[in-house]
């Protein structure tokens, strides 16, 4: 036997859909004017943000003052000097000059081989 669902009357004015079906009702869409407003005041705080970060590589840089500087009484700048540091490997027999600081290179430690020997059974 086949059960039968009773069926609801349709409100005045409402045209049953095919298949049986009442129709949904239409919701309403909410309005994007306030998104669209977040979204731009965001858009130029961000660009506001850029321009700041790249404005003083574009602004003009300050001139530098020089002053006039007498040069007759100054005394002429001391010559600035290059130390030089030398190493040098010394052979077998060979030593170090006078007064020239040494450093000893440290001896490495021996490599020990153990060799194990096992007897074969047979």
């Amino acid at each position: 036997m086949t059960e039968t669902r009773p069926v609801r009357p349709l409100p005045p004015g409402a045209a049953q859909a095919p298949g049986g079906h009442l129709p949904r009702p239409q919701r309403a869409k909410p309005d994007p004017t306030p998104m669209r407003i977040v979204f731009g005041m965001a858009g130029l705080a961000s660009v506001t943000a850029l321009l700041t970060a790249m404005l003083p590589s574009v602004a003009p840089s300050q001139v530098a003052v020089v002053e006039a500087v007498d040069t007759t009484t100054t005394a002429a700048p001391e010559p600035s000097v290059l130390h030089v540091t030398r190493v040098v490997t010394l052979n077998a027999g060979q030593t170090a000059p006078p007064n020239a600081p040494v450093v000893v290179k440290p001896k490495p430690t021996p490599r020990v081989r153990v060799k194990v020997v096992t007897k074969q059974s047979g």
